[in-house]
This record gives structure tokens, sequence and C-alpha cells, in this order.
């Protein structure tokens, strides 16, 4: 008995934690910003971290705080944040990668690739680009005002893959694709309006490197569907998850009538033609099952004889707003469709009479919209 006792009093003991840490001490990176002056030649380096102000029971109330450090290049500014008030910054431990245009201009991945050897470092966090014209966007962290601000901003980026408005692209995947000749990418645009951020277009890249071409956001939503349902995707980056279309409500205007459609499905196949001369012509055909109605003062469904009107009108707007996205990667060489890819693995006898990079901004490219409404009005 005298052991069972004994044993419970060393027990209540042992509870104690002699390296806790109080959660009111600690502090998250939740965005690295990145900028290149032109005028000093020297790297911007923004550290936002986030610390609680109030913690509760299952709650809490957060304030962030910027730290700017400039120095020669991107390593050198992260060294210097060891005598900052707010670091040590051990790597670049943090939710998001927020490039300038500025940076993304000057070798980005030569300045960065020391990231994949530096232990720490959140690789996996996705990279956004911050539109030029924002620059006054990290002050915002240095006002005494409690703010989530942080926590909006990285639930806004992962919301534009889940809702399959434009895929994020990882450190580690920008980093790798200076190694991969046929890894082109987007990277999505943000600005700060109104005080909330907004998707401002995608900037293109060709092999990591950008084109400073930007596509405005129809255009991008082009290039989804072009996608179809993430396969390609997947091919270009490993990104395995389907996209949550039908959860997002897509818009239009279209022959004197607004129009509202939800996509069930989507799918897309390149088609190669071998021509006798020159590059082939390559047709990406989309089917796309959706769910349509008219807006106006009243939302309704749609009357079976206009279903057909419809479809065509629909598919031939969407061939049309298809034709000058892909007028856009073609003239930026970037092959962010993957079509590159696909020749290479699927008609490997035709890729090999291809100089890709010069062929590329040749090809004849069409779209070919096939748009099935499965909704019409109950009579």
């Amino acid at each position: 008995m005298k052991r069972v006792v004994v044993s419970i009093m060393i027990l209540l003991l042992l509870t104690g934690c002699w390296d806790r840490l109080p959660l009111r001490n600690l502090k998250i990176v939740d965005i690295t910003g990145i900028d290149y002056d032109e005028k000093s030649r020297k790297v911007l380096l923004n550290f936002v971290v986030t610390k609680l102000s109030k913690a509760g029971q299952g709650s809490g109330i957060s304030v962030s705080e910027s730290t700017e450090i400039s120095d020669s290049n991107v390593i050198e500014a992260v060294g210097q944040g060891l005598y900052k008030e707010q670091g040590p910054f051990i790597g670049i431990n943090t939710r998001l990668f927020l490039l300038s245009e500025s940076f993304a201009a000057h070798q980005p991945v030569r300045e960065l690739s020391f990231l994949l050897d530096t232990p720490f470092t959140t690789i996996n966090s996705p990279v956004v680009i911050l539109d030029d014209q924002d620059s006054p966007f990290f002050k915002q962290f240095n006002s005494s005002t409690i703010t989530d601000k942080t926590k909006l901003l990285n639930d806004f980026v992962k919301s534009l893959e889940t809702y399959g408005i434009v895929p994020n692209v990882t450190m580690m995947d920008f980093l790798l694709s200076k190694e991969e000749p046929l890894n082109d990418f987007v990277l999505p645009v943000i600005k700060h309006a109104n005080s909330r951020m907004e998707l401002n277009g995608a900037l293109l890249f060709r092999q990591s490197e950008s084109t400073g071409i930007k596509l405005n956001n129809e255009q991008v939503q082009s290039i989804m569907f072009l996608v179809g349902n993430g396969n390609v995707i997947q091919k270009l980056k490993g990104f395995s998850s389907k996209y949550n279309y039908g959860r997002v409500a897509r818009t239009g205007h279209l022959d004197d009538k607004d129009y509202a459609f939800f996509i069930k499905k989507i799918n897309s196949k390149i088609i190669a033609r071998q021509q006798l001369s020159g590059p082939p012509d390559i047709t990406i055909k989309v089917r796309m099952n959706i769910y349509a109605t008219e807006l106006g003062e009243e939302l309704s469904g749609l009357k079976t004889e206009y279903v057909n009107e419809m479809e065509k009108a629909l598919s031939n707007h969407l061939n049309e707003m298809a034709i000058d996205a892909i007028k856009k990667i073609q003239e930026a060489n970037s092959d962010v469709l993957g079509i590159g890819k696909e020749l290479k693995a699927f008609q490997p006898a035709l890729w090999k009479t291809l100089e890709w990079r010069k062929d590329y901004s040749r090809l004849l490219i069409e779209p070919h919209f096939e748009v099935r409404i499965l909704n019409t009005e109950i009579e």
C-alpha cells in the first residue's frame, strides 16, 4: 500500500513542464515578404510576427508586428534578424512567402535556393506575388490595433486553390522548377484594397523566371477551365486534390443577359495534329457540365427550348475568352497548360521533331468548349 501511495505522489510531482513556453511569449512568423529596392540595389525583408495579446480558454486575441531588414541579399538579411527585437528568425519558418514583382524579376531562385538546405524552414508554404503598387502593405501590421489580418490573408490565399481560382505553388516547387525545362506556372498576384486583400491576376513564370507578363482575373479563369479537373496541374507540380469548382458561382454577361453557373464536372483533353511542315496544331477540348441560371428580378431555371441556344452561346463565349488567354501565355512563352509535357509523354516521336521553346509560341492552339446545362425549368 505504501508503494502505491509513494508512486502516486511521484506522478503528481512529475506533471510540471520545466521547459514550458507561455502562449503569450510564443511568436509565429506568419508572413515573410521580400522586395527589391531598385535605387539602393538592396533586398528588403519583412517578417510579420504574430503573438497572443490575450489568451483565454480555447480562444485568444492576436496582434501582429512587422520587422523590416535590408541587406545586399536575402541570406544576409536573414542573418541580421538575430539582432532585431522580434527575432531571432530561425531559418525562414513562415506560413506564406510574399514576393514583390520587383524581386520576382531579379533571379529569385538564385537568392532563395539556400532555403532547400536550411533547417526549420517551412519549404512547403505557398508563394504569392504582391502587386508593386502596394508598397505600404506591411505598414498596416505596425498598428497598435488588435487585428487578425494575417489569418485573413492566409485563409484568402488558401481559398484561391480550394475553390479552383488559381493553384498555389509551394516554395519547394518554385525553387526546383529551375531544374525542370518544362515546369512553367503562374503565381497569384494580390493587392490590398479598401482594407481587404483581393486577387489582381497572376504572373506568368517560365522555368522559375518571371516573364513580366500578367494575366487578368478573367484570363486566369479561362486558364483554369482549360486545365480541367486538375490532371494537368498534377503533372506540373504534384497537386493531387480536386478543385471545389461546384461551390463557387461563375458569372458573366451574354446577349444582354446576366447569367451565373456552377460547374458540376469539367474535363479537358489535349489533341495534337501533326502537319506536313511546321509545328503541330493543338486542340484543347473542354467538356463542362454546369447548372446555369439567368439573373434577373427573380432567380429562375432555364426554359427547355432555350437550353440548346444557351449551351451553344456559352460555349462560343468561353472559346473567345480562352483564345485571349492563350494568346497571352504564348506571348510570354510560358506553357502553363502543360502541352509540352503532354506531347513528350504521349507522342515522343512528334516531340523529338520540336524545338519546344522556339516552336511553342508559333503553335496554333485552339480551345473547343462543349457546355452541357444539366438543369431546365420543370414544366
